[in-house]
């Protein structure tokens, strides 16, 4: 009876200091997930049209993990992702052309923010995004290794532009997983 009570104890302090080294093998990484589209420069206004309308813009693009060279080692290893923050960057504006509207969607989740009255001027916006479509696009990032990004707007003139948006984030993956 002491030999099973012993090999007993003996197997859970075994079993609890695996998990206990797995736990400490744990890996930290901040960095940022960026992903650009470029709004080409062949939108047209409708000939028919005798009034000034803002052009309609529509792009996709997946932001797919295994592009980014911090993480990529630990990719089958991810046990978490936090996202924090995000940044919109705007590039190739005309200095007279206004994005009067502009919109991220994410598919699964839905849209993460809308932004009006863009410039060349002021290219670059923080949109405030609530924690939880935060975690809402974490989680499809964490099951899919992806998101696939839609963003569309009204621009004034027809023209090129890129659009970045970096991502914030925090992933923990297991080193010996």
């Amino acid at each position: 009876m002491k030999a099973k009570l012993t090999f007993i104890l003996a197997a859970m302090v075994l079993l609890g200091g695996c998990s206990l080294i797995k736990d400490a093998a744990t890996v930290t990484i901040d960095t940022d997930l960026t992903s650009s589209v470029t709004v080409l420069g062949d939108l047209k206004k409708s000939a028919d049209l005798n009034v000034l309308t803002d052009l309609p813009f529509n792009v996709t693009k997946d932001l797919r993990l295994d592009e980014n060279t911090d993480i990529e080692e630990y990719l089958e290893k991810i046990r978490e992702i936090e996202l924090n923050s995000l940044v919109i960057t705007i590039t190739g504006l005309a200095s007279n052309q206004v994005i009067s509207t502009i919109s991220l969607d994410v598919t699964g989740v839905g849209n993460i923010c809308t932004q009006t009255n863009v410039t060349a001027a002021n290219n670059s916006f923080t949109p405030v995004v609530s924690q939880v479509t935060f975690d809402k696009v974490a989680a499809k990032l964490l099951n899919d290794l992806k998101i696939t990004v839609t963003i569309n707007g009204l621009t004034t003139l027809p023209g090129t532009f890129v659009i970045t948006t970096n991502w914030g984030a925090k992933i923990t993956a297991g080193a010996l997983d």
